[in-house]
């Protein structure tokens, strides 16, 4: 597949908590169809980079351009009914509503209830599991079932990219192959994906390009495979 089409840019960026420097002149792009993964240790930035996209929190300085247009000075939900979605870290899905309300929040970009119906269905196609646990409680569910239902939200919105914070952070072995096929499989079906990703190792074997994060700052890029075989990244990160 082609990726020449630039969906995501960040120019420039500085972001600030108070009076901490969180991001530092942060520069990268996300094409259509890619698989783009942030990797760095703790406090890195990564997240923060996330938060920054989604204007959950406000840059100082720089650009955060979507589909050409610039977004930062936009409120989050504008954002999101741009058609960027946010799984984010810890999954924050909404405990207490069943796992079916949990994913109609997901598609309140419409009010058409065909294609919410249809964009469910869409959901359990991809997440069995979530459709047998339909009318249970989302507090209720395992850690990899919250996950699928996390990424079951963010999908029922139809977005153009999906901004994946830490998706297997806390789950089983076994339950991350799970969360990583179902990346591939989204990926294969044309969804444009930003992964942060602890597995640095699982983030880049699946992805087109990565950029690395030390303190705030993007310290190296390449191909997947040029970071796999890095000998800085396979120090600080592969292990």
């Amino acid at each position: 597949m082609l990726h020449d089409k630039v969906v995501l840019q960040l120019r420039n960026i500085h972001t600030y908590y108070g009076s901490i420097h969180a991001l530092k002149d942060i520069s990268f792009e996300v094409k259509s169809g890619e698989i783009v993964t942030l990797i760095g240790s703790n406090g890195a930035g990564k997240s923060t980079t996330l938060r920054t996209i989604s204007s959950i929190v406000k840059p100082k300085s720089g650009e955060v351009i979507f589909q050409n247009k610039t977004i930062n000075n936009l409120y989050a939900h504008q954002v999101a009914e741009l058609g960027i979605a946010h799984v984010p870290e810890g999954r924050k899905i909404f405990p207490r509503m069943t796992v079916e309300e949990n994913l109609e929040m997901g598609a309140f970009r419409f009010d058409d209830n065909e294609r919410i119906k249809r964009n469910k269905e869409y959901v359990y196609g991809l997440f069995p599991r979530l459709k047998e646990r339909e009318k249970q409680k989302g507090g209720t569910l395992s850690g990899g079932e919250q996950q699928m239902l996390a990424i079951g939200r963010a999908l029922m919105s139809e977005p153009s990219i999906l901004i994946m914070d830490e998706p297997s952070m806390g789950l089983a072995p076994l339950m991350i192959d799970v969360i990583f096929d179902i990346i591939k499989k989204l990926n294969s079906k044309g969804m444009t994906i930003l992964l942060v990703e602890q597995n640095a190792h699982k983030a880049l074997k699946i992805a087109n390009r990565g950029y690395v994060l030390q303190t705030g700052s993007i310290v190296l890029e390449g191909t997947g495979e040029e970071l796999l075989k890095n000998d800085m990244v396979r120090e600080a990160y592969l292990g």
